[in-house]
């Protein structure tokens, strides 16, 4: 599920010299204790009971620069726990060399006094940070479930958000700011299915659990100093497009998202691109960035007609006719252009007409019969009308066609819809899209 955790100063396969004193000083106590290590490379610590926990703990107390003063926080739940089943299982802390788990129901059954006390002191110490993805919600847990009042909690997705990266997830954070190969990979499935209070953990859990917490100290430490994975850093050298290309992309976007002729808020329309448009995420990681290119695209758009202003009042008294008339009055030069869209009640449209307008309207019949079209496949396109509001693909087209049970005797032959289709795009009734979109069908 996991790629190897590589740690700063513990692993054999460390590229960055060998284990410092301080580590191996703690790990050799903590071996020499016989806590059960459950993992060798980084390791990872079994607490199961109220013994190891002391034993631990009174190690951790000798060692005094065992952390930084910050450690990767996380929590699991055994879900399907047929009694208390809302309680946490198992607290992960983790420094860069060896991580914890810490079987917390186990170790109480659920009784909050048997809740061993020197972790609740650790947990309760303002001075010690504990870091992680939504770690307010764990500790909120950890609350609801033994009384504990953690304090030092650090979410990763604020800090995020306040040095401008739009990342949010526990993986999104670490393809960005994680050490070189790690990758975070979950299975809800068998997440749903673990037992995190068993006595003996399966491997798999182990490396989950252990790998969100190392996860989270990495990323905590590598987003203060702006540190971002090279390989996240190399993508746009690795697969270089040029703008043109990458407005093609984006275009295509925009037809695939909304229908032709229909006004929207140019925010609308910002807010898609930002979030949804793949590459920009990965080569703009900050959101001001990449709401800056934008912002760019979107007047340059409107400049070259791809995209109309309406003025509010038109898209009221129906926007939808007499398109091609409007169109050279509402394209905006790009000077007025970058004023209207900072004004998020500023409405904007993908110029042309939906199938389902042309279908719909008073001039339907004269339009299908210049484009030579038969009463078969007049009525073919009238069926498909509705589900083509905005760029589809042919095969999906033809999927969403048949799961309506629309002709049943051409349902059962896919092959037969597909040339219907191609027929109405070679007559012009259809617009097919740019090799690159897998075939994707537009209103005329």
């Amino acid at each position: 599920m996991y790629n190897k955790v590589q740690t700063r100063s513990y692993s054999v396969a460390s590229k960055q010299g060998p284990p410092n004193s301080s580590s191996v000083s703690l790990i050799d106590l903590l071996d020499r204790s016989e806590i059960p290590k459950v993992r060798l490379n980084p390791p990872v610590y079994q607490i199961s009971n109220k013994h190891y926990a002391s034993r631990c703990f009174d190690i951790l107390k000798k060692c005094t620069s065992w952390h930084s003063g910050y450690v990767g926080f996380d929590t699991e739940t055994t879900v399907h726990r047929q009694r208390n089943h809302k309680l946490v299982s198992m607290i992960q802390i983790a420094t860069r060399d060896l991580c914890f788990l810490f079987q917390v129901y186990r170790i109480t059954q659920g009784n909050c006094k048997e809740f061993p006390p020197i972790l609740r002191q650790f947990l309760s110490n303002p001075d010690i940070l504990k870091v992680g993805v939504n770690a307010t919600h764990d500790a909120e847990w950890l609350k609801k479930s033994y009384d504990i009042q953690c304090q030092g909690i650090v979410n990763l997705e604020d800090i995020a958000k306040e040095k401008g990266y739009s990342a949010g997830s526990l993986s999104e954070l670490t393809l960005m700011f994680g050490d070189p190969g790690l990758v975070l990979e979950k299975n809800k499935k068998k997440i749903l299915k673990w037992n995190f209070d068993a006595a003996i953990l399966d491997p798999e859990l182990i490396l989950y659990a252990s790998t969100d917490a190392f996860a989270g100290i990495q990323v905590y430490e590598n987003i203060l100093e702006d540190r971002m994975n090279l390989d996240y850093l190399n993508y746009e050298s690795m697969n270089p497009m040029s703008r043109e290309e990458e407005e093609e992309e984006i275009y295509e976007l925009l037809l695939s998202s909304y229908p032709k002729g229909k006004a929207h808020k140019v925010n609308i329309f910002v807010s898609l691109l930002e979030n949804k448009y793949g590459r920009w995420i990965k080569t703009k990681p900050k959101k001001l960035d990449r709401h800056n290119e934008v912002n760019k695209t979107i007047e340059k758009f409107i400049k070259d007609g791809r995209l109309i202003v309406v003025e509010e009042e038109k898209q009221v008294d129906g926007a939808e006719q007499n398109q091609n008339a409007e169109a050279s009055n509402e394209i905006q030069s790009l000077e007025s252009t970058s004023a209207a869209i900072d004004k998020i009640d500023t409405l904007v449209k993908l110029p042309g007409i939906s199938i389902e307008t042309i279908v719909s309207s008073s001039y339907a019949d004269q339009f299908f019969i210049s484009k030579g079209l038969s009463s078969d496949e007049y009525d073919f396109l009238k069926e498909i009308s509705s589900y083509i509001l905005k760029a589809t693909k042919k095969e999906s087209l033809v999927h969403i066609y048949i799961n309506n049970g629309k002709k049943q005797s051409l349902a059962k032959e896919d092959r037969v819809i597909k040339e219907k289709l191609d027929a109405l795009s070679l007559k012009g009734a259809l617009i097919p899209g740019i090799e690159r979109s897998n075939g994707q069908l537009t209103g005329n």
